[in-house]
């Protein structure tokens, strides 16, 4: 895992998560004016808090947005009060081949990635899950962790966010 400054979180986005824009039919409307909407392609995965919690899910909760980007808000469950703890960006391999080899260090590629995270899509048919997975197999991802609630006793949101290189 790598350090990741606050700062350079907070200008590198709120919401950063998946990419593909076709993979779900709740996409949002382009004439949307509220950047909230449009959180609806769902999938849950192990391996996003690095080495101490491998089994434990994150809960993602996806749309896709202008750059050709699919972004991804991650919480520590599926229930109404669950807590943001950390953010996703996924960009296509043209965007991912533009970057500096030390950029590029900290994204994962999903061909690698999918197979080992035991991912599932539940608001999906099989059909379309598999449809979605093939989608983003060609894509990288970035995974930023705000804080690990399963890593203090308490649960509290401290500790240094992170960037999660996933491997």
């Amino acid at each position: 895992m790598r350090k990741l400054s606050v700062l350079a979180l907070l200008v590198a986005g709120f919401g950063l998560g998946l990419l593909v824009a076709r993979i779900h039919p709740g996409a949002v409307d382009a004439a949307s004016i509220n950047p909230s909407e449009g959180w609806t392609i769902h999938i849950d995965a192990q391996r996003h808090f690095g080495d101490a919690n491998p089994t434990e899910i994150a809960h993602h909760w996806c749309k896709p947005v202008s750059g050709g980007m699919l972004e991804c808000q991650i919480y520590d469950s599926d229930t109404a009060n669950a807590r943001l703890v950390e953010v996703e960006t996924i960009v296509q391999p043209a965007t991912w081949k533009s970057f500096t080899a030390g950029e590029q260090a900290l994204w994962h590629y999903h061909k690698d990635e999918i197979p080992k995270i035991s991912a599932t899509l539940p608001d999906m048919t099989p059909d379309q899950a598999k449809a979605a997975v093939a989608s983003i197999l060609d894509t990288y991802g970035k995974v930023y962790m705000l804080w690990d609630p399963k890593s203090t006793p308490d649960g509290n949101p401290i500790g240094q966010p992170s960037v999660v290189v996933l491997k």
